[in-house]
């Protein structure tokens, strides 16, 4: 009996090291994770809630007053990502700095109050950007980040994702030919090879997407569907709607655009009457009934 009871003491003994090893163990790999995430082994700092609040505070430190101005949105638009260098790209630019001219200021101030949140008004700047350099230029680009209070690589980004934005030259004038199926029925295809006649664009070109005439005036492209069936066939010319189009307004409306003259105004979408025309005399059955 007192043999059995030694060997229940030993094994219960054996099992209470081998129980503290094992928590041991445990706490030294806890300490090389801590030391890990605190960048101990060269790998960037994991962020946690303690760190993100610690950064949040570093502008207040040594009793320094957080202005407006370090918390405002335009601030964080500057701060690069965690590894990405400080680069002109990712940071906002100054205004006075890029030389954003009054007109365009304004033009682009008026487009923000339009809408509640700066970013929102990222593609109608941009457009308004191309409509002054005929593309979205690299300097144009940072003049409307300036404004806005927003990076370049961000405006940028909007730029590159849509493709009716230019990043590179892309002639004065652009003319979008809708081939989608109820334009391609009725004349599409033969619409944009008048226009490519018109500007020398090569037909191959035009219809897979895009180019610029020889002279550099007009872009020319067939377009998938520009949501105007009732047009049919029509195009898009200098971000107007003209239609329906013969192949012989092709010709007119390229060079009323070289010439500076106005563009088929009898066909312009803009100055079309309103749907079911003037108001008419009421119909005297729904007016003598009941």
């Amino acid at each position: 009996m007192e043999e059995e009871a030694r060997s229940e003491e030993r094994g219960a003994s054996d099992a209470e090291e081998q129980a503290a090893s094992s928590k041991q163990q445990a706490g030294a790999s806890d300490a090389e994770e801590r030391q890990q995430a605190s960048g101990g082994s060269g790998e960037p700092p994991t962020p946690d809630a303690e760190t993100a609040e610690s950064g949040a505070t570093d502008a207040g430190a040594a009793g320094d007053e957080v202005t407006d101005e370090q918390s405002g949105p335009g601030v964080v638009e500057g701060q690069a990502h965690p590894g990405v260098e400080q680069t002109a790209a990712v940071q906002v630019p100054e205004a006075h700095e890029v030389g954003v001219s009054d007109e365009l200021r304004a033009e682009i101030e008026e487009i923000m109050s339009r809408y509640p949140q700066k970013r929102s008004a990222s593609i109608p700047v941009l457009f308004a950007i191309q409509r002054r350099y005929g593309w979205c230029t690299p300097e144009g680009i940072r003049e409307g980040a300036a404004v806005m209070g927003v990076s370049a690589a961000y405006l940028e980004s909007v730029a590159s994702f849509y493709d009716l934005f230019h990043l590179d030259p892309a002639g004065r004038h652009r003319v979008l030919v809708c081939t989608n199926i109820s334009c391609w029925m009725r004349g599409g295809d033969e619409l944009l090879d008048t226009f490519c006649g018109a500007t020398g664009v090569d037909p191959e070109d035009a219809a897979h997407g895009g180019a610029v005439s020889p002279d550099g005036e007009v872009y020319l492209s067939g377009f998938e569907c520009l949501g105007a069936c009732d047009l049919a066939p029509m195009a898009s010319i200098d971000e107007r709607y003209y239609g329906p189009l013969e192949r012989r307004d092709a010709v007119a409306a390229i060079a009323a655009l070289i010439s500076g003259g106005e563009v088929l105004p009898e066909r312009a979408m803009a100055k079309r009457p309103l749907a079911g025309g003037p108001e008419g005399e009421p119909d005297p059955r729904v007016a003598n009934a009941g």
